[in-house]
């Protein structure tokens, strides 16, 4: 932020004649803020600019491994729904083979879904057994060499959403201000920007985490549109389709102190719904509160060597059942009682197209001289409701 290429060349600041700018982008200055920043924002990546206010991206996935259902007396088993049934009526076909999870069996589909149920006979030398609502996964799918191809069985792309939030911060300063000879401060306008500069940064790192989406959903000019803000992560988790209805599909109410136990439970239904794969790229994040548990986890089974100086215990890796490292980042604008694995290669800050962190020079009144820095920011998390995962109410 203090760099001389930054402060003290392009716009107001230079003396010469001919490098005085009305606007200069400080993209490049908000990017390398960022990289810096020990906290969240230096963990996030910088995605490709938006076009519109609404930043929109599409979700594709894969056909599920297993469905939850149950099996009755008679023969039948009965789906709980989890995809559109149409979709159901498509992957889930006749001769499917089924093994509820935990068991020893398999049923067979003996003819195509209707609605949520379908006729199964026992597959190979079981018997047929009732079973409560669990896991069955499709262990098998089986197609005659005589058949026509079977109905696509692709899944419906969903359209996720967020919105663009305007930061601003002025700066202003009179003309014997600026000229004064002050102690220990070279340039007033240099200071305030680098000042209001961070507080941006910080105004960002909060919306990131715990920002609230607001706008209309017509197409009619309003206010809204004008003062929107953008959801953070802690609302993308439980509400990703922002519709105002909390899913909670990867959030655990833990209503106890954080254990061990309790990362590696998120952490498993986060696997379970197919997160944690290959490309994942994930770290916990926490408040200051919650990273001291951490850091104390089992400190009692550690050896110190003999004339160990250190004294505390610090953890920033967290290894889980799974052996997945996890590595612990604080930030202090986490709320406290929440802890987030967050899938870093999932997420990303994306500006606005052409808006992107800059400084321009209002009209000047009298001989006050001032200074508008803004830009417009959203993030993109994706598989929001699969590949990242929330521990809230921790004491």
């Amino acid at each position: 932020m203090t760099s001389t290429a930054f402060m003290a060349a392009p716009g107001g600041f230079s003396s010469t004649l001919a490098n005085k700018l009305d606007k200069i982008d400080c993209s490049q200055v908000l990017s390398a803020v960022l990289k810096a920043d020990t906290a969240l924002l230096g963990h996030l990546r910088m995605g490709p600019s938006g076009a519109n206010i609404e930043v929109n991206w599409i979700e594709d996935e894969l056909n599920p491994a297993y469905v939850c259902c149950s099996g009755s007396a008679n023969n039948k088993i009965t789906i709980s729904a989890g995809y559109a049934t149409a979709s159901l009526q498509r992957f889930l076909r006749k001769y499917t083979v089924l093994q509820p999870e935990g068991k020893e069996y398999c049923v067979q589909l003996t003819q195509s879904l209707t609605g949520l149920s379908a006729t199964v006979a026992a597959y190979g030398s079981t018997t047929w057994a009732s079973w409560t609502m669990t896991k069955c996964f499709l262990i098998a799918q089986p197609w005659a060499d005589v058949d026509s191809a079977s109905s696509d069985s692709s899944l419906t792309r969903t359209k996720r959403k967020n919105f663009m939030q305007v930061f601003e911060r002025a700066v202003e300063i009179t003309q014997t201000r600026k000229n004064m000879d002050m102690e220990a401060v070279t340039d007033e306008l240099q200071m305030q920007i680098k000042r209001r500069t961070l507080e941006i940064k910080r105004e960002l790192n909060m919306a990131v985490i715990r920002g609230y989406a607001r706008a209309t959903a017509s197409n009619t000019y309003s206010a809204d549109h004008e003062l929107r803000t953008m959801a953070g992560i802690i609302q993308l988790i439980r509400d990703w389709d922002l519709d105002s209805t909390n899913e909670d599909t990867m959030v655990i109410q833990a209503s106890a102190a954080l254990t061990a136990g309790h990362i590696n439970s998120l952490a498993y239904k986060i696997f379970d719904a197919g997160g944690l794969d290959e490309t994942a790229d994930p770290i916990i994040l926490v408040g200051p509160a919650q990273a001291r548990v951490i850091a104390a986890m089992e400190k009692d089974l550690r050896r110190v060597e003999q004339g160990e100086r250190t004294v505390g215990y610090y953890r920033n890796v967290f290894l889980s059942d799974m052996g997945v490292d996890m590595p612990v980042v604080m930030d202090r604008w986490m709320p406290k009682d929440k802890l987030i694995i967050l899938d870093r290669s999932r997420v990303s800050i994306r500006p606005m197209s052409g808006d992107s962190w800059h400084l321009e020079k209002m009209a000047k009144t009298g001989r006050n001289e001032k200074w508008q820095l803004s830009g417009q920011y959203t993030i993109d998390m994706r598989c929001a409701d699969k590949t990242h995962g929330m521990l809230f109410d921790l004491s």
